[in-house]
């Protein structure tokens, strides 16, 4: 699958893309993988708070094809290049509200997500709301409002789910693609929605975007995570994954003390 044009300019201008049905055909698969990750790692969900697994993908093998599957990797290719990196993703049994927020903002190369959602999700039972546009790097340069939305009743008396916003609404088989820049929330949802994501970069080429690289991949630590893929991931990968796994391989080394760090400080990993 290549992505038309249109749809890069729109990513490029508004920060997301939604792609109906696009794993459609596999959605009962995918679905059984989720599953087989929880039951798997003997983790229930406890529905007054998220329960993340991190990565997710990586840690099955059949689910490791997905990085392979046609239109995620067409989706991943078009918006970073054909050598893109995969940097991992996290998979969650979410529980009600999420602030706004963005994934980080990233001043050199793009980093992506692409998420997908198991369960039906509107507008008022926990779809992906977003704040078109919000990735542009020169609206934080010139401090942006709209970048405080987490600040709303503060700031413009509303309440954070009243901020203006464009709702992702999805059906599972559905797939939702979005800068790490840009700014998103969810409302109404239930205390158990299913959603899992990929994390992605273009390749670092520049001494900044390596920096960048090097940094993003730290915040792994705090999931006590002293690689960025599994042993899953990289042993069943064909030479076009790989291609997608060897930068961050490469880049690494520093994961294994800063965990060490972390789980001397944390009683346990991360939850988001």
């Amino acid at each position: 699958m290549e992505l038309t044009e249109q749809q890069k300019r729109f990513f490029q201008t508004f920060g997301y893309l939604i792609m109906p049905g696009l794993v459609k055909d596999d959605i009962d698969w995918i679905t059984r993988e989720f599953e087989g990750v929880f039951s798997d790692r003997g983790v229930v969900h406890d529905p007054n708070k998220r329960t993340v697994i991190v990565p997710f993908i990586d840690q099955r093998e059949r689910f490791c094809t997905l990085l392979d599957h046609p239109g995620i990797h067409g989706i991943a290719a078009g918006l970073l290049g054909d050598d893109f990196n995969y940097l991992g993703g996290d998979g969650n049994y979410y529980t009600g509200d999420t602030q706004w927020h963005s994934d980080g903002f990233h001043k050199v190369g793009t980093f992506l997500k692409i998420a997908l959602y198991l369960d039906p999700v509107t507008r008022h039972t926990g779809a992906l709301r977003v704040l078109p546009g919000s990735q542009q790097v020169y609206l934080k340069d010139q401090q942006w409002g709209g970048l405080n939305a987490r600040n709303a009743t503060e700031l413009w008396g509303i309440e954070q789910r009243d901020v203006p916003a464009i709702a992702l609404e999805s059906q599972p088989g559905d797939v939702v693609a979005f800068n790490h820049n840009i700014m998103h929330a969810s409302f109404g949802g239930s205390t158990r929605r299913r959603m899992f994501t990929l994390n992605l970069s273009t390749q670092a080429t520049t001494p900044e975007e390596i920096a960048d690289l090097e940094s993003f991949i730290a915040g792994g630590a705090r999931f006590w995570k002293e690689q960025v893929h599994s042993d899953i991931m990289r042993e069943t990968a064909s030479p076009e994954r790989l291609r997608h796994l060897r930068q961050p391989m490469e880049h690494e080394g520093h994961l294994p003390a800063l965990v060490a760090k972390a789980r001397a400080e944390m009683a346990e990993p991360a939850r988001g």
